[in-house]
């Protein structure tokens, strides 16, 4: 087996797996048989019964009534929104059925809000992690495979024009609102009109807000530019700070993310605890700000149910290349990919042995995996998403920020820095409402502390740059780069003006060879393509140019082939608890 050396990182070890071996590694995957018609779920380090908290523990976000979504039909069908066939045309994943958190079915990663009603309408619905970080894979042979954690192919955009159409339409045709009228059986049919126009109303709002002359398509989301708006605009009420949140990303994948010192494209996320809430008031949660009473702002965000939620990301594990089903791996090319990884890729993205950041810089002695953050001039990929969230400036609003905070003449701040804000007056004042403090509230922010400060630490900000993540599981991960616009490792490791111009996103089906899925439109079936998006790589944001590593030089196609091997089984830092 694999020589191996382990090294404490706050409440759990870590430990490296080196390079040697590889066969070992290839035949040692334990590959557990799928129930016809459901995904293979890999083993990633979570039970059957821990995958389901992830799916459907609720983080706080409230897009509707829950009552109303399971009434409402799908816009020109009689048919439920919910039913599977249409959750999956949107991109989100069905659930495999009715099971003792989720008892009536709802899609992978939608929720119904734990907390006691406090009207007719009864308790709300959101989205939590999993909606956008679960995956499913399809082989050659039709079997799917599971990735928890992996990057989702949801399109947002199409998920609140289709609730947005199918609300009008339910007002407007007498029939469909009679049909979904008389499923709501806890209401006053008099207050059920009145309550629908209300919602159709802020689900036309939360379209709109999501407009961008260039759409996401499948599987990607400006969450930040969401963010953004819902904290600087919506929730202190300042209509100017709104911006058009036109630089969408791939969903990144999560296992490795709570041990890495940067998480987040543009690595600003310092700590689990923050970033976890913004992510929240990104996709339906509320923030309340108590008119300018800081001391009693809130959210709808889930606090302890944050951090549980961490906890349990923090010990999945890359997915284990399936070889029963992918197909097997060629040892002998997976040595030599080895070899060229560790000399044209380690550089940035690491890999064993894993770099890890100094003992001094964290209470407790406790170290991360030492991410790297490469200049935009550097890696020369996408600059819209880094740049949008760097030369974004807002007015405070209630906020006070130190003197020293940038402004521009007008007073407006830099708007993540009212984010930081923001977030961080929500989340003391949770913990404070909670009775949470000294080393339990250290705990909850991760222990991100520098030694002696009582502040957590913060992300990055300056230059404007992209993380280069560990790689371990990439391969499931596809299409790549921060903005998903380049649809298999092979087109990355290709020179840039080889690299497609166009491609289609939306197809589970996986190419073993090149590690990405089929995206040429006249490979995708007839009868699957309802559900893909066109990616033209010439549009804004879209860009295709960039990381074309070595510099210099060009990695011939043998070479690349090698890498792919090799990235088959690149073994990750293995967290245990």
């Amino acid at each position: 087996m694999l020589g191996r050396k382990g090294l404490i990182l706050g409440a759990g070890v870590i430990v490296f797996l080196g390079l040697a071996a590889l066969t070992d590694v290839i035949m040692s995957r334990n590959e557990a048989p799928a129930e016809p018609g459901k995904a293979q779920a890999l083993d990633q380090g979570w039970s059957k019964e821990l995958r389901e908290k992830f799916y459907f523990t609720s983080q706080g976000s409230q897009l509707m009534p829950y009552a109303m979504l399971r009434a409402l039909e799908q816009p020109l069908s009689d048919k439920p929104f919910l039913d599977p066939a249409h959750v999956a045309e949107i991109g989100f994943l069905p659930a495999d059925g009715p099971s003792a958190l989720n008892p009536d079915g709802l899609p992978i990663g939608f929720v119904k809000d734990p907390r006691p009603a406090t009207g007719a309408l009864g308790p709300m619905v959101g989205l939590t992690c999993a909606a956008c970080h679960t995956a499913d894979i399809e082989a050659n042979n039709g079997a799917l495979i599971r990735i928890d954690g992996g990057a989702s192919q949801g399109d947002y955009q199409l998920l609140m024009a289709r609730l947005s159409k199918a609300l009008d339409i339910t007002l407007a045709d007498p029939a469909k609102f009679q049909r979904f009228a008389a499923r709501l059986v806890a209401m006053d049919p008099k207050t059920v009109r009145p309550a629908l126009e209300a919602l159709a109303t802020e689900i036309r709002r939360l379209e709109a807000a999501s407009w961008t002359p260039v759409p996401y398509g499948r599987g990607r989301l400006d969450a930040f530019g969401h963010i953004l708006n819902a904290v600087a605009a919506t929730a202190i009420n300042e209509p100017a700070n709104y911006r058009i949140p036109d630089a969408p990303v791939s969903y990144p994948f999560l296992w490795t993310t709570p041990w890495q010192r940067y998480v987040q494209w543009n690595g600003v996320a310092g700590n689990p605890l923050g970033r976890n809430l913004g992510e929240v008031l990104g996709v339906f949660g509320h923030a309340d700000f108590a008119n300018g009473n800081l001391a009693a702002a809130s959210s709808t965000a889930l606090g302890e149910n944050l951090v549980a939620l961490e906890a349990w990301v923090s010990g999945l594990k890359p997915p284990p290349w399936p070889e029963k089903v992918l197909g097997k791996v060629d040892a002998a090319k997976a040595k030599r990919g080895a070899e060229l990884f560790k000399a044209n890729c380690a550089g940035c993205h690491g890999g064993p042995d894993y770099r890890l950041t100094p003992a001094a810089e964290t209470e407790g002695g406790r170290q991360w995996l030492a991410v790297s953050m490469v200049d935009v001039n550097t890696v020369k990929t996408d600059p819209k998403m880094a740049m949008n969230f760097i030369t974004r400036y807002a007015k405070p609003g209630p906020f006070a920020l130190p003197p020293t905070a940038p402004r521009l003449p007008d007073g407006q701040v830099l708007a993540g820095s009212l984010l930081l804000a923001a977030v961080s007056t929500i989340t003391e004042n949770d913990l404070r409402a909670r009775g949470i403090t000294g080393d339990a509230r250290k705990a909850a922010y991760g222990w991100r502390f520098a030694p002696g400060s009582t502040t957590p630490q913060s992300g990055w900000l300056l230059p404007p740059s992209y993380k280069a993540g560990p790689l371990a599981g990439v391969w499931a991960t596809g299409p790549f780069l921060h903005n998903g616009s380049v649809p298999t490792i092979y087109d990355l490791l290709s020179p840039e003006e080889e690299r497609p111009a166009v491609f289609y996103v939306g197809s589970k089906r996986f190419d073993a060879e090149k590690l990405g899925f089929v995206s040429s439109y006249d490979s995708i079936p007839e009868a699957e393509r309802v559900r893909v998006s066109r990616f033209d790589t010439s549009l804004p944001g879209n860009s295709n140019r960039g990381h074309a590593f070595p510099t210099g030089a060009k990695l011939p196609p043998e070479d690349r082939t090698a890498i792919i091997e090799y990235l088959k089984v690149l073994e990750g830092p293995d967290v245990r608890h």
